[in-house]
């Protein structure tokens, strides 16, 4: 029974530390920060349910702690209001994840 519940544990332990590098590896990233002075670009795409998706593109220069400069393509749905603040995240797979 002691070694039932040792190798339950075990699997427990394998199966959570594997679901949080994959998310790690898939949503995690670098942390950025960009302040918007411009109006986004406005952009209507199509999804594959046919509806018309509207929204708004942003290519921005963000910096992470360090202070280096990197260029960033996101977008939102809507408008953002200038002068504000963002913190991106930058997966090098996926581009930005969240903001």
């Amino acid at each position: 029974m002691k070694k039932i519940l040792i190798g339950l544990v075990a699997l427990v332990f394998i199966i959570g530390g594997s679901a949080f590098a994959w998310y790690k590896i898939n949503y995690g990233g670098t942390n950025y920060y960009v302040q918007i002075h411009n109006d986004g670009k406005k952009l209507e795409e199509k999804t594959q349910s046919g509806s018309v998706w509207h929204g708004y593109g942003y290519k921005e220069k963000a910096y992470n702690n360090a202070g280096q400069e990197k260029t960033l393509d996101f977008t939102a749905t809507h408008n953002l209001r200038h002068e504000a603040y963002l913190k991106l995240t930058y997966n090098k797979q996926k581009g930005v994840t969240n903001w």
